[in-house]
């Protein structure tokens, strides 16, 4: 949601909705972002920069509740929220500032308000259209295990909290309006469940809630072939299963995130997504049936500026422990891979991840096997930039000859070596 219009259109998709639902909002386009650059310039010594922030945080919300709401006390309230939340991020930035230093715990206070706002503002007009909703703070409902920036919810805490907080409204015939994006730390402090999040407590509410589907909503029209961006005529997909949309998610289909869909794994929740702008099309499901059995290649995704870093020396045969040693190290250093290869004669080993972190990894990796190099045993640790990921997805390509012979001809055929 951008402006009043999207909320609006928003409302409106709650009010169509027959029977029993629970929504899920994100912040306003951008607001994360955004509060999250001014923690950091604040950290930096850039006070100017989160009072900046602040000032726009406040101005946007203030638009939208005038623009939405009626003069009134419902108004008034909504008004009060935004202009405390603002002020709370520019004081806590102040004193960011002040010791040079943002931690993780203060980054997730500090960018969680975007989520809280929104849903009261959700909530208001809701109600203020005629349908009964009240919001439900996210502390209530999604327990986590309390790695700030990156949590993990707890599906049995989630369980038991979600139940209790919101059955009973639901049964009364009230809309819950949850914010996403984070959950309460044990110690029950915010907790940020890290990009994708709000699509993450979506699909973990409607598992812990036993819904029937959930349903988000984007701006584009569902998951498409690839990216329309690199291949214009890019088709909709009708249907996934959960293991293909993971792939397709984790190799660069930003409309979804793959972490969104760990929570469904052994359910039988169906996942749509589909266009906020054209409500009335179809989307993409995302579910355990398997279909279009005729199209064993379901999508192509690509994951661009990637690094090719790879460990290589005859020493390295038959030595037991090359490979911990050498995602241990990558571990070390909080870094994530994309793909792994080793060679057959077992004289290398390497994988992918984003270029920005291949200076870390090579460094991390010539500490590790410092004395192997030195004795020759490892000739070295290199890092090829400019690299990209071509993903070829479909369950169905298991078990189907030719599809491998394909996909190298089309390469040859594209003159990419």
């Amino acid at each position: 949601m951008a402006d009043a219009q999207a909320v609006r259109r928003a409302v409106g998709l709650v009010q169509r909705h027959a029977g029993d639902l629970v929504v899920v909002v994100s912040a306003l386009k951008g607001v994360t972002d955004g509060l999250l650059e001014g923690a950091h310039r604040s950290a930096a010594g850039d006070v100017a920069a989160a009072s900046a922030q602040a000032a726009s945080f406040l101005r946007r919300h203030r638009a939208i509740v005038l623009d939405l709401m009626p003069p009134g006390a419902e108004r008034r309230r909504l008004l009060a929220e935004a202009d405390r939340a603002a002020r709370e991020y520019r004081e806590i930035c102040r004193a960011v500032a002040a010791l040079g230093h943002l931690s993780p715990r203060t980054s997730d206070v500090l960018v969680s308000r975007g989520e809280r706002v929104a849903a009261a503002v959700v909530a208001a007009t809701i109600s203020a259209a005629g349908r009964p909703a009240a919001r439900v703070d996210a502390l209530d409902v999604v327990s986590t295990d309390g790695r700030h920036g990156g949590a993990v919810p707890d599906l049995e805490l989630t369980r038991r909290r979600a139940r209790k907080a919101l059955a009973p409204l639901v049964g009364k015939g009230v809309t819950p309006i949850v914010p996403g994006f984070f959950g309460r730390a044990p110690d029950g402090t915010v907790s940020t469940l890290g990009r994708g999040g709000t699509d993450l407590t979506a699909t973990l509410l409607g598992r812990v809630l036993g819904a029937a589907r959930v349903v988000l909503w984007k701006d584009v029209p569902g998951i498409l072939t690839a990216d329309p961006g690199h291949v214009p005529d890019a088709r909709l997909i009708p249907q996934l299963h959960y293991r293909e949309a993971a792939e397709v998610a984790y190799f660069g289909a930003k409309v979804l995130h793959p972490r969104a869909l760990i929570p469904l794994d052994g359910s039988r929740v169906r996942l749509h997504v589909r266009s906020f702008l054209d409500p009335e099309a179809p989307g993409t499901e995302v579910s355990a049936r398997r279909t279009l059995n005729r199209y064993p290649v379901k999508g192509l995704a690509v994951e661009s500026s990637q690094a090719l870093i790879t460990v290589a020396g005859k020493g390295m045969m038959g030595v037991p422990g090359i490979a911990a040693r050498t995602f241990g190290a990558i571990h070390g250093e909080g870094l994530s891979v994309s793909t792994i290869f080793q060679a057959s004669s077992e004289n290398s080993i390497g994988f992918t991840l984003p270029e920005a972190d291949a200076t870390r990894a090579v460094a991390a990796l010539r500490r590790a096997f410092e004395s192997e190099i030195s004795s020759g045993l490892i000739d070295g640790v290199t890092a090829r930039t400019g690299v990209g990921v071509v993903a070829v997805v479909g369950e169905g390509m298991a078990g189907t000859p030719g599809i491998a012979a394909r996909v190298f001809a089309a390469l040859g055929a594209g003159g990419v070596n």
